[in-house]
C-alpha cells in the first residue's frame, strides 16, 4: 500500500480526515518519510531514528502525525522527554 494510501485508509478509520486541516502535499510525503525513518528500530538506524525523531519534533504536531497514520506509541516516544533535546 502506498503511503498515501496508509493516509487514506487510516484517516478514514479515525474519521479525523474531515476535522483536521489538509497537509500540503510536499510536507506530508516529508513528514510521512520521516515517520518511516523514525519507526525503523534496527541498530544501524540509529542515527537516521534519533535525527528523524528531532525533526519530526520540531516541523510537526501529535495531531499531524495521527492524521498521517503514526501510532500513539510512536508519537509518545517522539515527544518523549528522553528524546528532546
Amino acid at each position: 500500500m502506498t503511503s498515501k494510501g496508509r493516509f487514506s485508509a487510516a484517516a478514514s478509520e479515525t474519521g479525523a480526515h474531515c476535522t483536521l486541516r489538509p497537509l500540503e502535499e510536499n510536507r506530508r510525503k516529508t513528514l510521512s518519510t520521516l515517520l518511516e525513518l523514525a519507526s525503523e528500530t534496527s541498530p544501524n538506524m540509529c542515527w537516521d531514528d534519533t535525527h528523524a525523531m528531532a525533526l519530526l519534533r520540531a516541523q510537526a504536531t501529535a495531531k499531524e502525525l495521527r492524521e498521517l497514520g503514526a501510532s500513539e506509541e510512536l508519537i509518545a516516544l517522539i515527544f518523549s522527554e528522553q528524546h528532546a533535546p
